[in-house]
């Protein structure tokens, strides 16, 4: 898709312009989308990028915002489309004393990435996801969708491609790789996160080549510099090797692929969490990951990892219950040969 036909915004050529989308305006509710646009001096393909689909994943928003004030439009070649927070009533209403530990739609209580690619005539949630999905998604030939730990998680970072078993396929695993992140962990439509409803499904089940790149340790409000840093380099990366940026992609020294079975470990007992390890860790089977001990530092149970393999996640918790998540750990599979 050449940019000269895209009419999300009528601006110049070697411009750029940072506005809000209404995309619903009633006496039940008020919600605007805010999208920065930057328009390269030659055409050149469209590229979308979304941060704040689940909008306390703060790196992924400040990448997004971070992206659009790097990004000189003289310099570009093509259009980069930049939402900073795709779902901004979540962002407005999910403070500390709402106390929600999850993205769910304030208006009415839909998680975004399971209605895509929505519905013009239902509720707030599905508003917005159609809006979003036919505005932008499928009018572009790339797509980002920039996430990275929730405020209960400490997160791995890694791509995401789905698999579906068409030609595009390869298109977005290409993109996953060289967005340049240590590991690559593909998915399936069956898999809850890549699965139907999602935005990457939708959008590549609509011909637009998309992924998920994943950096950040979601428990700190502040976000580290260098895990928003892999978000903008790693769409860098992919502008330049589109040929929408000059430049060469910078290369992994070790990328390899991920398994896709999870092996998700639960506190035993009921305790206060003490982790020793965490996102990123390397482990053997039979290493300790953790402890769960008594108010009085008794040591109740030992936490051990089932598998060779890399943290995935750590929860954060303290106090946890019985049953609840401490750990997700994922295998290490072949390099990916990028």
């Amino acid at each position: 898709m050449n940019d000269d036909h895209h009419d999300l915004f009528k601006i110049e050529k070697g411009n750029k312009r940072f506005t809000y989308i209404k995309v619903i305006e009633s006496l039940a509710a008020h919600v605007e989308m805010p999208v920065g646009v930057v328009r390269g001096l030659s055409p050149g393909p469209i590229f979308a990028v979304t941060g704040g689909l689940f909008p306390m994943e703060y790196d992924g928003v400040e990448a997004a915002s971070r992206l659009y004030q790097l990004t000189d439009p003289k310099q570009l070649s093509g259009t980069l489309i930049v939402v900073p927070v795709v779902n901004m009533p979540c962002l407005q209403f999910r403070t500390p004393w709402f106390g929600l530990s999850q993205s769910i739609g304030p208006l009415d209580g839909l998680n975004i990435n399971s209605v895509f690619p929505g519905d013009p005539d239902g509720s707030a949630t599905e508003v917005l996801a159609h809006r979003l999905f036919h505005d932008i998604i499928v009018k572009s030939d790339y797509h980002v969708d920039l996430r990275g730990g929730d405020r209960n998680e400490s997160h791995l970072a890694h791509t995401i491609f789905l698999r579906t078993g068409k030609e595009i396929d390869k298109k977005c695993e290409e993109m996953a790789k060289v967005f340049g992140l240590e590991y690559v962990l593909p998915g399936t439509p069956e898999i809850t996160h890549t699965g139907k409803g999602t935005l990457i499904y939708e959008a590549v089940t609509h011909d637009v080549a998309s992924i998920i790149s994943e950096s950040g340790l979601g428990y700190r409000t502040q976000p580290l510099e260098e895990c928003v840093m892999l978000h903008v380099d790693g769409v860098r990366n992919i502008l330049k090797h589109t040929g929408m940026l000059e430049g060469t992609p910078v290369r992994p020294k070790n990328q390899r692929f991920l398994d896709m079975t999870w092996n998700r470990i639960k506190a035993p007992v009921s305790g206060i969490f003490h982790a020793i390890a965490d996102q990123g860790d390397l482990v053997k089977k039979g290493t300790m990951l953790g402890r769960i001990t008594d108010i009085d530092g008794s040591e109740l149970s030992r936490i051990l990892s089932p598998i060779d393999g890399v943290v995935h996640c750590m929860y954060p918790r303290r106090l946890v219950s019985s049953g609840d998540s401490l750990y997700t750990l994922l295998q290490i599979a072949e390099p990916t040969g990028w």
